[in-house]
């Protein structure tokens, strides 16, 4: 037999075991797993001694604004983060210009981006129009999403036009996402509750620069109550439309948001928690430091912890949500009108890894949540998500002895910064695979556009 590609001597990992074996690939497939003493001719060898393989790992929380805000990333850059940090699949989100919530602008962006990807691809649709959600879901959206809120001050990123604040329309999005069996994944807000009182506490008075926001979101003002009353209603909703619920930004929200989520999982809703790294990876310390170049920090962190360990949380990300270094600055005197977010695609696994060698999870656990996971709640599993015959070759390969030091002079982001600038790390991915073709190797993006290939959604009722 011969392949395109072997990966010998490694250790692979999946989410309930570790086990040395060699690994033959063959048209971007995994043809064999055998043991370390078969070898196979391949016109490509790999030596992982040493290292762990990982099933690709997922970052499904990636805003890479293209079209239209492609000052602050593009699908080219944002996808070469991807590879770089080891990421082998990202999901789009659909804050862009134009918003693809139909049938029409959803296809202009496939169109425009998929010559342009490092890695594989699933693109949201957005959730704005109940009659275009069939059309969307039938040309490949790997889900559906929704703004569920709009911004205090009515500015990007969360922009007026997507925002679906009527619950009657939700309602009607949701049924129609229901029919496609995709997930409709919901940004939370009460936006009048949250608006109301910031202004009342904060920007009548004054009190606006960064300080007064991590005040504000300490308090559950920013990101905090609204959003639990906006998941509480949701959850409602998402029962009686019978739609797979999946919520965004869950370790964002105050406490009571796990609640929720655990008792209507109780119930048997099919509901999904995305859980935002940043709420233990950023103490309230850094976030001070740091200041506009992250909206959030971990308040509980340790509850954000217990979610993982007890299953509450289904999938793991670090958001990608770049601006420009200039419109991040103007955050230290006026952050309620600054665009947020946090920048995070090449630097998620190194972070994780960090956090897999201090005990705090296994790498078993780490799969689960970036990789296998994902792969089962979007209906794409066992295509992707794990290690096994006819599974499309993604692979991530990591030294966990390794250090780095997180730079922003390292980043590929067009943004040209990290929240995450010289935080030291052990931990770190050597190879990023992408259907058994090495897109990065040795640190060293050895891909180029356009390798990546779209992924259509596939529904899973």
């Amino acid at each position: 037999m011969k392949v395109d590609l072997f990966i010998e001597n490694g250790t692979l990992v999946s989410t309930k075991e570790r086990f040395k074996a060699n690994i033959a690939v063959r048209d971007e497939k995994i043809v064999a797993l055998l043991s370390c003493d078969q070898k196979v001719e391949a016109k490509r060898t790999i030596d992982a001694e040493g290292k762990y393989v990982l099933p690709g790992v997922w970052n499904v929380h990636c805003h890479f604004r293209e079209p239209g805000l492609t000052e602050k990333e593009d699908f080219e850059s944002g996808t070469k983060c991807a590879a770089a940090g080891g990421v082998t699949f990202v999901v789009d989100q659909t804050n862009n210009d134009p918003a693809p919530t139909s049938l029409e602008t959803f296809l202009a962006k496939k169109e425009l981006v998929e010559k342009k990807s490092y890695v594989d691809f699933g693109l949201y649709g957005g959730g704005l129009i109940p009659q275009e959600v069939s059309k969307i879901a039938e040309n490949g959206a790997i889900g559906i999403k929704v703004f569920n809120t709009r911004h205090v001050r009515e500015v990007y990123p969360y922009i007026s036009s997507l925002a679906v604040t009527d619950h009657g329309l939700l309602h009607e999005i949701y049924e129609e996402t229901a029919k496609t069996g995709l997930v409709c994944a919901v940004h939370h807000d009460d936006s009048e509750w949250t608006k109301r009182l910031v202004f009342r506490d904060y920007i009548d008075k004054g009190k606006i620069d960064i300080f007064a926001y991590i005040d504000a979101y300490e308090k559950g003002y920013m990101y905090g109550h609204g959003m639990v009353s906006g998941l509480a209603s949701s959850l409602y909703l998402a029962k009686i439309t019978g739609v797979r619920l999946y919520v965004l930004h869950v370790g964002v929200m105050p406490e009571e948001a796990y609640d929720l989520i655990e008792f209507s999982k109780s119930r048997g809703q099919r509901v999904y928690a995305e859980l935002e790294a940043c709420s233990f990876l950023i103490p309230k310390e850094m976030a001070k430091k740091i200041g506009p170049q992250s909206y959030l920090f971990a308040k509980n962190p340790e509850k954000a912890w217990e979610s993982i360990h007890s299953g509450l949380t289904d999938v793991l990300v670090l958001e990608h949500a770049p601006h420009t270094a200039k419109e991040i600055r103007l955050g230290w005197k006026d952050n309620f009108s600054a665009p947020l977010g946090v920048i995070g695609v090449q630097e998620f696994l190194p972070l994780i890894l960090n956090e897999v060698n201090k005990g705090r999870l296994s790498l078993e656990k780490l799969i689960a949540l970036t990789s296998e996971n994902p792969a089962r709640i979007f209906g794409i599993y066992p295509q992707k998500g794990t290690i096994q015959i006819d599974s499309d070759a993604d692979f991530t390969l990591v030294d966990m002895d390794r250090e780095a030091t997180l730079s922003s002079k390292l980043s590929y982001s067009k943004s040209g910064w990290t929240a995450f600038d010289g935080i030291r790390v052990k931990g770190v991915p050597t190879h990023t695979i992408v259907r058994g073709q090495v897109i990065l190797e040795n640190g060293k993006i050895t891909g180029s556009p356009g390798m990546g290939k779209f992924v259509p959604g596939v529904a899973t009722k």
